[in-house]
């Protein structure tokens, strides 16, 4: 009796182990889609942390005005023009920025060599928006003195904001052209076409991403400079200092869960694509 128990506990065991977690999925691809989902959610949850912490942090320092009379517009400025910089304009970020961008309002264009400030930076003498002036002048330091990194950045910044959601489209194109070639026929829908624009988006999403991981260090690097100009020029009081270097750290560790959440959107593109076509096959 014991023997058949057993028996049976093996074989509903079994069963359990072999049954598809995700129907028409393999479970090794299940799983790998379920191990994905969990750390987009935890690093999701870590970049909201940090989101709100630089909400609050940029408020709370934007309150506190720093005595000397000078805007982020006259540091920068004054910073810019002491540098030879006289051809990197300081302007005000755009209305439309601030609705559909709001990350990146205060930016440093190289395309368009110009500072971006929000108004209620780039009128203000506050803790928060010379901290910010500085740091974006940081980032024109970095472009100016041709450093690689900062080089390679500026070329391809435009088209990394995209790299995640681009990789399916660039495929789904290839593959639409393929269904067009053969007359609709899906049998033949996966050929030179298709497998040239696969390549294509691989290639597009190697260089994106490499240029997105940069972000990285030309912002840690904009904060050193930053902090550097600081203390020499004696823009903040000494008491603000930590305060201001706590708050750019902390900007370039959310640039981090940026890049993390970027590359495991594109995974899980990738799982999503190869789930699928398994799917279809059966």
């Amino acid at each position: 009796m014991p023997t058949t128990q057993n028996g049976v506990i093996y074989m509903y065991m079994t069963n359990l182990i072999s049954a598809e977690i995700i129907p028409g999925v393999s479970n090794p691809l299940a799983w790998a889609i379920i191990i994905v989902g969990i750390a987009t959610f935890v690093i999701g949850i870590w970049a909201g942390i940090l989101q709100l912490m630089i909400f609050f942090n940029y408020r709370r320092n934007n309150r506190v005005h720093v005595g000397h009379n000078l805007t982020a517009y006259n540091v920068a400025r004054k910073m810019l023009d002491d540098l030879g910089y006289n051809d990197i304009a300081v302007r005000q970020t755009s209305i439309l920025m601030l609705w559909f961008f709001p990350r990146w309002g205060n930016r440093y264009s190289p395309r368009r060599k110009a500072i971006f400030l929000f108004r209620n930076i780039i009128n203000s003498d506050t803790v928060t928006a010379v901290a910010l002036a500085t740091q974006k002048v940081g980032l024109v330091i970095q472009h100016k003195e041709r450093e690689p990194k900062m080089i390679f950045r500026a070329r391809w910044e435009l088209w990394t904001r995209l790299a995640p959601n681009l990789f399916l489209p660039i495929i789904t194109i290839g593959l639409l052209i393929d269904l067009a070639v053969n007359g609709g026929d899906i049998a033949g829908a996966f050929g030179y076409i298709t497998l040239g624009f696969v390549a294509f988006a691989i290639l597009y999403t190697i260089i994106a991403f490499w240029a997105l991981y940069l972000v990285i260090p030309t912002e840690r690097r904009a904060g050193q400079l930053a902090m550097e100009k600081i203390v020499q020029f004696n823009l903040l009081p000494p008491q603000y200092h930590a305060e201001t270097k706590r708050m750019l750290d902390t900007y370039v560790r959310l640039y981090i869960a940026d890049f993390l959440l970027a590359i495991l959107n594109l995974v899980m593109n990738i799982l999503y694509l190869a789930a699928k076509i398994q799917q279809n096959r059966r």
